[in-house]
């Protein structure tokens, strides 16, 4: 059983949703509960068109606690009929999973909670006290990143011996040349983009973080060097109104193209050049995995020892928070057709290699396995050393697993 915990829709909710298919290709039943808003009904028809089945209900308090309990009895109900061998919570961040855990362990499953991002920088008491005593209800806590999972230890203590991380993973695309093509030309004919111009491209939640103003800041520079490239934005937000505003102050309102959100972005994606995600302190971006599987070089601002872009061989890394350091940055990729090309081939190889939803769903199947007996592979601790190709492993790692004492 999946709980989804979420407020908008994004990457972690399309991972959901490629690791529910994963898993009902496996022969394994999944169920996944969706909150109930019908701004979320695009996730019950993802879900099914997965294979799963879906139950709509909030499991948190967003309309009060009184409606939260009497949701929670329906959820007991559920989860009783269903009786799943696993709860795994999927939220945000460290916040949320209380009630689900709870109910998880009374009816014998396996409690699991993935958390998709990180706590605040300086969590209230609260949260502190709430969420110690929660990671101690928990079977295993799961971070997206060994950045996230040094934050989350930094600001909120976890439970080490039952805190694992899994890298991100996508599906793998099942497009062909010929229909990328076609998709890039009928792409650009749509936003009247001149098939000679380079594209920079996003799919992005237009909101604050997302380093959206300086990447509109560095197209502002390389268009005033002459560079003929544009910039095509997949994506919604409540920052849409303020970036329009911004390309009309920075002259660049005819080369930004915003496309809105879209519930097919591989298409928009096969338009692109170059991959360009500004956000000055992410990890594991789904939207950047998949641009990166559809072969599209890739320049990313939060570089590290474990995200999927290696500088110089998989893609190009920018300094965060750094509109004239972006703009230098994705300046030769504009101007080498052949760098594109190069970097765009290696990015889609190390995603098939090592980044692929195949070799999430092996990963997280090994923590449900050992979870509850107190056991995690060495290689998924949070505290095992750095891993940029996860997949690379033999089989005794991957069934490697030891006590956690």
């Amino acid at each position: 059983m999946f709980v989804l915990q979420t407020t908008a829709i994004g990457g972690m909710e399309s991972h959901c949703i490629d690791l529910a298919g994963e898993y009902v290709r496996r022969g394994i039943t999944v169920l996944a509960v969706v909150p109930g808003a019908a701004a979320f009904d695009v996730l019950e028809d993802r879900f099914r068109a997965a294979g799963a089945a879906v139950h709509r209900m909030d499991t948190d308090a967003r309309r009060g606690r009184r409606r939260q309990m009497q949701q929670l009895a329906r959820f007991i109900s559920r989860a009783r009929s269903f009786h799943p061998d696993v709860v795994h919570v999927q939220t945000g961040g460290a916040t949320g999973g209380t009630a689900v855990v709870a109910i998880a362990r009374l009816i014998g499953a396996v409690a699991v909670i993935t958390e998709h991002d990180v706590p605040d920088e300086r969590p209230s008491w609260r949260a502190r006290a709430s969420r110690y005593a929660l990671d101690r209800a928990t079977h295993a806590l799961i971070g997206v990143s060994r950045r996230n999972a040094r934050l989350r230890s930094t600001r909120i203590k976890p439970v080490e011996k039952r805190f694992a991380v899994v890298l991100n993973g996508v599906p793998l695309p099942g497009v062909d040349e010929a229909t990328r093509r076609e998709n890039r030309v009928a792409v650009r004919e749509q936003f009247g983009i001149d098939q000679r111009n380079v594209v920079l491209g996003s799919v992005v939640r237009l909101a604050e973080g997302k380093g959206l103003r300086d990447l509109l800041q560095a197209i502002a520079i390389l268009c005033a060097q002459g560079a003929e490239c544009e910039l095509l934005l997949v994506g919604d937000g409540p920052l849409r109104p303020d970036l329009d505003a911004l390309c009309a102050t920075l002259g660049v309102a005819e080369h930004v193209h915003f496309a809105g959100n879209q519930r097919q972005p591989g298409r928009f994606v096969d338009a692109f050049d170059a991959f360009v995600l500004a956000v000055p302190a992410g990890s594991m971006s789904i939207a950047l995995l998949e641009a990166m599987a559809r072969g599209v070089a890739p320049v990313i601002t939060f570089c590290g020892p474990e995200e999927a872009v290696c500088a110089g061989e998989t893609g190009l890394c920018a300094p965060p928070e750094d509109p004239a350091g972006l703009a230098a940055t994705l300046a030769p990729l504009v101007r080498d057709r052949d760098l594109r090309e190069r970097l765009g081939k290696a990015a889609a190889a190390h995603v098939r290699d090592h980044y692929s939803v195949a070799r999430v769903a092996d990963d997280i199947l090994d923590i449900y396995a050992g979870a509850q007996k107190g056991m995690l592979p060495r290689r998924l601790r949070a505290d095992a050393p750095v891993d940029a190709r996860p997949g690379d492993r033999g089989l005794s790692l991957k069934t490697a697993g030891a006590p956690n004492s």
